[in-house]
């Protein structure tokens, strides 16, 4: 045999190799494991508790920004000069002070007392107060509302920065 011959063979015998491999990888996905078969019936499986609790798909919840976003790029602490008797500096964050003080029921339409910048709103649905904020809906304990186009959620008692 010359050498172009023994070549061939090899480069035949070697994709068979191949081939042979890769079905002996390959056929137990394919043709299930020939020695994992089952002699009698399948006994029933139990839910789980957890599994058995829910009853149906989770109920969405809102989302809503229910607390002021920082700046990522200004330090959580810095290092300053200490100017007062605590030994450290005081940081007031900025924005404008959102403040739900209380939801009432007046003659079945409920009503949200609002605190912005120290400046009182009696509002309900739909209502637009400080220029720029809305009410959106009202719950017996809890508002939603509109800051241009950013939703938020407060509870009664609960105060934001905007």
């Amino acid at each position: 045999m010359n050498r172009s011959g023994r070549a061939a063979v090899i480069a035949i015998l070697l994709i068979g190799v191949a081939l042979a491999a890769a079905w002996w990888v390959i056929s137990p996905a394919f043709f299930g494991d020939a020695g994992s078969a089952l002699d009698g019936p399948l006994a029933p499986v139990a839910a789980s508790p957890a599994a058995a609790a829910v009853s149906g798909p989770a109920p969405a919840t809102g989302s809503f920004q229910t607390a002021q976003p920082r700046d990522p790029f200004r330090p959580l602490i810095t290092e300053s000069s200490s100017t007062g008797d605590n030994g450290g500096s005081s940081y007031e964050p900025s924005g404008t002070r959102v403040q739900l003080v209380a939801i009432t029921d007046v003659g079945g339409v409920l009503r949200a007392t609002v605190i912005v910048d120290s400046t009182s709103y009696d509002v309900g649905v739909g209502d637009t107060f400080a220029e720029s904020f809305m009410v959106v809906s009202l719950d017996e304990d809890s508002g939603v509302f509109l800051y241009g186009d950013n939703a938020f959620e407060l509870s009664v008692g609960q105060e934001i920065l905007k």
